[in-house]
């Protein structure tokens, strides 16, 4: 496999499980935003001395939006969703084997 199919495959992955996230939320379930903001707020706290890395400052923006915003990165096809989706929060969201299904499915 080439660099660049492998790259379009994680896309394809990463890409997946974030409209499964994004399913989740436009259903009423507010766990994934949630949980989103807690793992930054841990991250801030126990990972990063108190500063967030850049990508997740800018999640941090996202998910202080209303909810359709934060569903425009989840599912959106522009470069900065797909750059933010890279550095993702939202995990813990989705199940080890709910995880393994969609990276299957999406390979």
């Amino acid at each position: 496999m080439t660099a660049g199919h492998a790259k379009a495959r994680i896309e394809r992955q990463i890409s997946a499980m974030h409209r499964e996230i994004a399913r989740r939320v436009r259903a009423g379930d507010p766990m994934p935003v949630a949980r989103a903001r807690e793992n930054l707020d841990r991250w801030q706290r126990d990972s990063f001395g108190g500063a967030l890395p850049p990508a997740y400052e800018a999640w941090r923006a996202v998910l202080a939006q209303p909810v359709e915003t934060v569903l425009e990165v989840l599912e959106g096809d522009d470069e900065r969703a797909r750059r933010l989706r890279a550095s993702s929060p939202f995990a813990g969201v989705l199940g080890a084997r709910e995880r393994w299904a969609i990276l299957r499915d999406a390979s």
